[in-house]
């Protein structure tokens, strides 16, 4: 049998994430089997391991390519030239639209998998984003005091913007009609905190 090249190994890996990505958001993650993601994809179950060993460490793998809208938003923001409450509004605006608009980020934390998920994956893995999350928060977080945005400790302000983001995964929960005006009262009354120095 002959060895697929480099770029079409990079084909298969890219196939692999996407449809991946389609079955976890259509059935979640525990309906999905690897049978399910390999037929997909058109690939031998064999094949699958050589890239995974197992569905656990795949959707870990899908989860953080779209976890890298973060670093982008936080990239458009840094560009931006606003005065400091202006500046983090927009930062929770930018934030609240693309959590809302990302389907596979919905649907995770609605189905209540996430910690399942997380349990079953190597600390090593854990650790790992844990690490690279909390590094480019803490970039972010420097750019904002530079700014004159807050003098808040940043472990605080990294907290208050984790609970920000996470509030549209709870949009039903906290209700469809008051959902919208709660949001931008919290994020207008937080960012308003935020840039009022003692």
């Amino acid at each position: 049998m002959a060895r697929i090249s480099a770029e079409q190994r990079k084909k298969i890996h890219e196939t692999l994430l996407n449809k991946s990505k389609e079955l976890f958001i259509q059935y979640g993650f525990s309906k999905t089997s690897i049978d399910d993601i390999v037929n997909a994809c058109g690939i031998a179950k064999g094949s699958f391991y050589s890239y995974y060993p197992s569905k656990e460490e795949l959707f870990y793998a899908v989860l953080r390519r779209e976890e890298e809208i973060k670093n982008k938003i936080i990239s458009e923001v840094m560009s931006e030239s606003l005065p400091p409450k202006e500046l983090l509004m927009r930062f929770f605006e930018i934030s609240f639209k693309a959590i809302e608009e990302n389907e596979f980020l919905q649907n995770l934390y609605q189905r209540g998998e996430y910690e399942k998920i997380v349990k079953r994956l190597p600390k090593e893995l854990i650790d790992e984003h844990a690490k690279e999350d909390l590094e480019s928060s803490l970039e972010f977080v420097k750019f904002l005091q530079e700014k004159g945005v807050t003098e808040e400790d940043p472990e605080i302000v990294i907290g208050l913007f984790r609970m920000i983001m996470l509030l549209p995964l709870h949009r039903q929960e906290i209700g469809e009609q008051t959902f919208l005006k709660t949001m931008k009262k919290m994020i207008e009354s937080l960012s308003n905190d935020l840039t009022q120095h003692k």
